[in-house]
């Protein structure tokens, strides 16, 4: 890389970007909040040393003593101990909760990424994704012909693609591609066809929602896949868009619009709230388990989405018992399972996890449930890998177990 592309890379940030750096830089007030500094207790992977390294790099290139002396180099080691703190970050968003100067975190390391991608400093993991999506439109690298195998492995009998419809369900990569979350996919779908809906799947003309790529720092790609997805949904004349992810449900509702530069023709909706409002008409009625349960909010649902009470809603047809984390709503604290940390960090991803399983069985929770197929999956992963006895279920299937489809 020349040391024009590093200056053009580093020029990125915003003055006001560059005074949150600062600022950040100078406070450690979020660590203890932090999910992966708490686990790995790296320094780098603090919140404050992250914005310094950033900094840093940028005051070699635009500083003070850069203007009059010109720039200096950066080098390869402080490139990837950038892009080392950057992508050891699950994009919680919690440290933006706590920041005591109102510091939009979860934007800002969305910038640090995306000159880490442009300083050519993107994580060997995460560059394959972006390289798996670019051939497949997935992050698996599965052929896009084998985005409906699910409905075929859970037997689903009714699986329309029509060329008109008003709603669509948008699966969803993880729910569609990943064995764990295929009953996700049936649950809903079934509940759909139970309810009578006009709605159509869009099979291989759904892309990935562009999250990854996102979170790769890779807007540019990003765009085309948000474009695609428009077109083709507004082709087929959808008023309501239904999914049960809450990264696609977060990057649809409020990515796209900036990505594209104006407001969406259709509405957008979680699975949860479409179940609350057929709950509430009582169109769905479902019998209550006494199991005990215990939900965790995604945090791109809950923190970052603004959807809190409505699970709580929803659990309330469905279980006689169900108690709170201590940590929950707003406050959550993460599972692990997002912003890449899978590619970045796994031994990370599955630790952090493993602390909210077993708070759940500490509460003497009999299933764990959420409402988002990355939690889902996590928490699939680390029951497994540390051996915790619990059941876990996405809050769309245990919908659908009260009502006797699963």
């Amino acid at each position: 890389m020349t040391s024009r592309d590093a200056k053009e890379a580093l020029g990125k940030f915003t003055r006001r970007q560059l005074m949150e750096l600062d600022t950040c830089a100078h406070c450690a007030l979020c660590t203890e909040y932090c999910p992966v500094y708490m686990e790995t207790e790296e320094p780098g992977h603090a919140p404050g040393v992250r914005s310094s390294k950033a900094v840093k790099l940028y005051d070699k290139q635009h500083g003070l003593r850069a203007r009059i002396l010109g720039p200096r180099p950066v080098t390869d080691e402080e490139v990837e101990e950038l892009s080392d703190s950057a992508f050891n970050c699950t994009f919680c968003g919690r440290c933006m909760e706590v920041c005591p100067f109102g510091i939009q975190t979860h934007e800002l390391w969305s910038k640090v990424r995306e000159v880490v991608h442009d300083l050519e400093g993107t994580p060997r993991n995460v560059g394959m994704l972006e390289e798996m999506l670019d051939e497949s439109q997935n992050p698996y690298g599965l052929d896009p012909d084998s985005r409906l195998d699910w409905a075929d492995f859970t037997d689903l009998e009714e699986i329309p693609e029509k060329d008109k419809a008003e709603v669509a369900y948008f699966v969803g990569c993880t729910t569609a591609f990943k064995g764990a979350n295929h009953e996700v996919a049936f649950a809903t779908a079934s509940i759909l066809n139970m309810l009578g809906e006009d709605w159509t799947l869009l099979g291989e003309d759904e892309w990935c929602c562009g999250s990854p790529l996102l979170l790769a720092g890779d807007e540019h790609s990003a765009k085309e896949y948000a474009k695609h997805n428009v077109e083709v949904l507004e082709s087929r004349g959808v008023k309501r868009l239904i999914t049960g992810c809450s990264g696609c449900y977060r990057v649809f509702k409020w990515e796209y619009p900036k990505l594209l530069g104006g407001d969406l023709k259709f509405e957008v909706l979680h699975t949860l709230e479409y179940l609350l409002e057929k709950l509430e008409s009582g169109e769905l009625k479902p019998e209550k388990t006494d199991e005990r349960v215990i939900y965790h909010d995604p945090c791109e649902l809950s923190r970052l989405g603004g959807l809190i009470d409505e699970p709580r809603k929803v659990l309330a047809y469905l279980a006689n018992d169900w108690v709170e984390f201590a940590e929950h709503g707003i406050d959550v604290r993460c599972c692990g399972g997002g912003g890449l940390l899978q590619a970045s960090n796994n031994e990370a991803r599955l630790a952090i996890a493993k602390k909210r399983l077993d708070e759940a069985k500490s509460l003497g929770a009999e299933i764990i449930t959420s409402a988002c197929p990355s939690c889902k999956l996590t928490f699939v992963d680390s029951a497994r890998e540390h051996e915790v006895d619990i059941e876990v279920l996405d809050l769309v299937e245990l919908v659908a177990k009260q009502l006797g489809i699963l």
